[in-house]
């Protein structure tokens, strides 16, 4: 499992909560500011760059870890193969 997608509630929440733009949360969490635009919307990214958003935002990485939406896109991963 080397990507992950977020719970979008959750992270929603979370970066409402924090105050920050975008790309203040991008800067304060050492990625690019596609990574938070990726997550707000559920999309899949890397796992240390889900992990260092987490980490700016003050939340632990599993309750936000979508692990239904994941397995789904492993899934279709599976079935492309």
């Amino acid at each position: 499992m080397g990507m992950l997608c977020a719970k979008i509630d959750v992270i929603v929440c979370a970066m409402c909560e924090s105050c920050l733009t975008p790309h203040e949360l991008a800067e304060k969490a050492g990625v690019s500011v596609n990574i938070i635009y990726r997550m707000r919307r559920g999309f899949l990214v890397k796992m240390d760059a889900f992990g260092k958003v987490c980490r700016a935002l003050g939340i632990d990485c599993k309750d936000v870890i979508d692990f239904e939406r994941v397995q789904q896109y492993q899934g279709r991963k599976g079935v492309a193969e």
